[in-house]
């Protein structure tokens, strides 16, 4: 299960699936036919570089946005379902994948919020003798 985090970003505030894996970076939000309005999906690397992403097999408009080290919103690119454009991000030690028309703009500061453990939650099943 991916870790996940709050995101505070200008003035707004998402529940985020964290990406650290190059596994989980490549997957991202693919096949995803529906995101929360307060949800997202954050990659994370340990420096800042430049980056490129794409919409393959990805069916909902997102704004991607690219976040410098210094917490700053550098770039944000509307993207369009399921196109297989690269998209740079210069200078990007975070990038953020949101709902399109989320508002956010480029100077926007950028906060993880670890206060609270999201990752407490989780979802078990039951099995027919009642265990888990």
């Amino acid at each position: 299960m991916m870790d996940k985090v709050k995101v505070k970003i200008g003035d707004k505030v998402y529940h985020c699936k964290i990406a650290k894996t190059q596994e989980e970076k490549r997957k991202g939000l693919q096949n995803v036919e529906f995101l929360p309005k307060d949800e997202g999906m954050l990659f994370v690397w340990d420096e800042e570089d430049t980056r490129e992403m794409w919409m393959k097999d990805c069916f909902i408009e997102l704004d991607i946005i690219g976040i410098d080290e210094d917490n700053e919103v550098n770039t944000v690119i509307r993207a369009i379902p399921e196109d297989e454009t690269l998209l740079p991000f210069i200078d990007a030690k975070y990038i953020l994948e949101v709902n399109a028309n989320s508002g956010i703009i480029e100077g926007d500061e950028f906060e993880i919020d670890d206060s609270d453990d999201l990752n407490k939650y989780t979802m078990k099943v039951l099995a027919p003798d009642n265990t888990t």
